[in-house]
């Protein structure tokens, strides 16, 4: 009898699925991170395609092959989809947080100098911080003065501790930084 596309693509496999949605899928909607999807991705290439080429080759029953291809199937191409829709989304983190410099700006026009922390914002200039990021929870944002000067910068999701959006006040654009 043959087992139709729920039974084999998700039933059977049903703790795949909710491993790669714990594991790759909730962190990206929760922090808006592409990093845990970003490791399972490259943990399930290096893990799981050559024990799924073993088994191939050396595993008889084919029921169990197939079983086996199908949760390397789902965890490469559910973890490959999340992370490229967060980095996607990623690219929207400098026109969200573009408010929070015209803000310091408009601040600085007015005070003659520029704010000393984001809080001096509200609610003049900036009613609330503004999301600058497509997540539940929203990523520190880092503002300083550093001799005079303002230092603003928002987490990218590409790696939150690895990668940030800096804003140049000078020449009033966001550079992403590795």
């Amino acid at each position: 009898m043959a087992r139709n596309f729920w039974t084999c693509w998700f039933y059977e496999i049903r703790f795949t699925w909710l491993l790669i949605v714990f594991m790759a899928v909730f962190p990206a909607v929760i922090f808006g991170t592409a990093f845990p999807a970003m490791i399972v991705l490259i943990g399930s290439v290096i893990l799981g395609v050559p024990t799924v080429l073993a088994a191939v080759l050396l595993i008889k029953k084919s029921a169990w092959r197939t079983h086996m291809i199908r949760r390397v199937v789902v965890m490469v191409v559910i973890a490959a989809l999340t992370a490229g829709a967060v980095l996607q989304a990623d690219k929207l983190t400098p026109t969200m947080a573009t408010p929070i410099a015209k803000a310091i700006e408009s601040y600085k026009q007015e005070a003659g100098n520029y704010p000393e922390s984001l809080a001096a914002l509200t609610p003049k200039h900036l009613s609330k911080l503004p999301l600058v990021r497509v997540a539940l929870i929203q990523p520190e944002i880092v503002y300083r003065l550093k001799g005079g000067h303002p230092y603003l910068a928002v987490p990218s999701a590409a790696g939150d501790a690895f990668s940030i959006y800096e804003y140049l006040f000078e020449e009033e654009r966001w550079v992403h930084h590795d």
